[in-house]
């Protein structure tokens, strides 16, 4: 009896370590604070920032060669955003993040994180619908309460969004022309992963790196923070940029200094 009462209690005690590596192993593996992260000439960090207002204009006109912007939308999500925001940070860089404002009004805390973190915030209308489809009135309020929701859960930071994309980047004059006379500068897209097909991440980097050579490579580059796989695209194509001598450019707001 005694025997089997040692052998038992040699087992639980091999499980408690085996449990107690696996643990140690998880926190190893997991991204360093970001405030301790050492951003030296390793990382891609950022070449620049360009401080934009509402009547900045086209941000692919004010690239030089080999310079993008990095951009993610229809977030914030409560799983894949963090895991996104923690590869960015590992490779000392920024973003733009336009966000939902439906998911933005249910999930303030991630939106304070993401300004937290040093990222630029944009709108991304309420619900992403395509405002094409709407009435004047209808797609004016998408993009009113979208921006609402977002400057709302900035509003004890200080920062304030002031750039907008429209969903699926579906666009007239007319609703351009309501975007500006509303204060905001509408982002446009150069490349773009076709993530929300379920590419592989490999397909998306390749896509979009393509894409930025028919353009001249340079211009802002769309994926989406909320999908499968994200931060997996995000690690790959950040690798892939610093590879192949790209530079990040920041865009940050004048009224709030984001």
């Amino acid at each position: 009896m005694k025997i089997r009462q040692g052998m038992r209690a040699w087992q639980q005690a091999g499980i408690l370590i085996v449990c107690a590596l696996a643990i140690a192993a998880c926190s190893d593996a997991a991204p360093t604070d970001p405030a301790v992260i050492a951003c030296d000439n390793t990382k891609l960090g950022v070449e620049r920032t360009i401080t934009v207002t509402a009547d900045t204009g086209s941000i692919e006109t004010l690239l030089n060669d080999r310079e993008v912007v990095l951009t993610f939308d229809d977030g914030p999500d409560p799983r894949r955003t963090l895991p996104v925001l923690d590869q960015l940070d590992l490779q000392c860089t920024k973003a733009t993040f336009f966000l939902l404002g439906g998911q933005a009004d249910r999930y303030p805390d991630m939106v304070r994180e993401i300004a937290k973190r040093g990222h630029s915030l944009g709108g991304h209308s309420w619900s992403h619908a395509n405002l094409t489809t709407l009435t004047a009135d209808a797609a004016h309020d998408e993009v009113s309460m979208g921006m609402d929701a977002v400057n709302a859960a900035l509003a004890e930071t200080g920062a304030k969004a002031i750039m907008f994309r429209f969903p699926f980047v579906a666009t007239n004059a007319e609703l351009s022309a309501d975007v500006r006379e509303m204060g905001l500068l509408e982002v446009g897209v150069t490349a773009d992963g076709a993530d929300w097909t379920k590419n592989r991440p490999e397909a998306s980097v390749d896509m979009i790196l393509q894409k930025l050579d028919l353009a001249g490579r340079k211009g802002v580059i769309l994926l989406h923070d909320p999908f499968d796989k994200s931060d997996e695209r995000v690690n790959l194509l950040l690798s892939r940029l610093k590879r192949d001598g790209y530079r990040i450019v920041a865009l940050g707001s004048a009224e709030t200094g984001q």
